[in-house]
């Protein structure tokens, strides 16, 4: 994958280069194994950033890893993710911090692989501007490199770190519905900081993984496959409501309504 360096601190080019061809290597195993699971059409290059060029010089979106254009755009050291995945952290949250505490390359490389797996080819239309249903596609590609990258015991921690994240942030934010995708963050204007933009992304995350778990045999291709037969005539939360016989309580429970 071709790559470029934009940086508002040349200071910093040597170091954004070195993490990023690291990057890239780990996108190049992550890519044989998401081929076992979907084709994709691989985006045309991705451009490593420091923190400012992504955020404010290409971009006004917090979060520094993003798809536009057909190019990923991401800051690509451990050091500013850890920064920002502890700025999560409230009160005592021991775990969480813990965890976040020794972030790496590894971590880096799955949110990478989170913006490669938007290019999935099993996924309808772009849902840019259709913040109803594109809770399915930000949790699947939260939940597939996790799964794919991580092995059993990191992919568990992490599970149990945002389920605290959760508890503790929805009273916050709210239990409301997953169509409601960004309500607490930026998406919606909300000035929540990390918190309130990574809320909902935990939450799709987590009911990809009750689906899969609780509803499709821990089989991710029997999730997709429910998925690819929608025919978005029905909002998608509706339609795995419906086509899983969800109660009432059930379908709360996920925030499906």
């Amino acid at each position: 994958m071709q790559y470029a360096i934009s940086v508002t601190d040349t200071s910093k080019v040597s170091d954004i280069e070195k993490h990023g061809v690291k990057i890239i290597e780990a996108l190049k195993d992550y890519s044989k194994l998401l081929e076992d699971i979907t084709s994709f059409e691989a985006p045309r290059g991705i451009v490593f950033h420091d923190l400012q060029s992504a955020t404010e010089l290409y971009s006004d979106i917090p979060i520094p890893a993003y798809t536009s254009r057909d190019l990923i755009h991401m800051n690509p050291e451990p050091s500013v993710w850890r920064d920002i995945l502890l700025s999560t952290v409230q009160g005592q949250m021991d775990q969480v911090e813990t965890y976040y505490s020794s972030t790496d390359l590894l971590d880096v490389a799955s949110i990478a692989a989170h913006e490669l797996t938007h290019h999935a080819d099993f996924f309808h239309d772009d849902f840019e501007g259709d913040e109803v249903n594109m809770w399915f596609e930000e949790g699947l590609c939260e939940y597939i490199p996790r799964k794919l990258l991580y092995s059993e015991q990191k992919f568990k921690e992490t599970v149990e770190v945002e389920d605290a994240l959760i508890e503790h942030y929805k009273e916050q934010f709210g239990d409301y519905c997953l169509s409601e995708f960004g309500r607490a963050g930026y998406r919606y204007g909300e000035e929540s900081g990390f918190s309130g933009a990574f809320y909902d992304y935990w939450r799709s995350k987590k009911v990809v993984n009750v689906l899969i778990e609780d509803y499709f045999e821990n089989n991710l291709l029997s999730l997709i496959t429910c998925y690819k037969e929608w025919d978005q005539s029905i909002p998608l939360h509706v339609y795995f409501t419906n086509v899983l016989k969800l109660s009432t309580g059930e379908a709360k429970k996920l925030w499906l309504l």
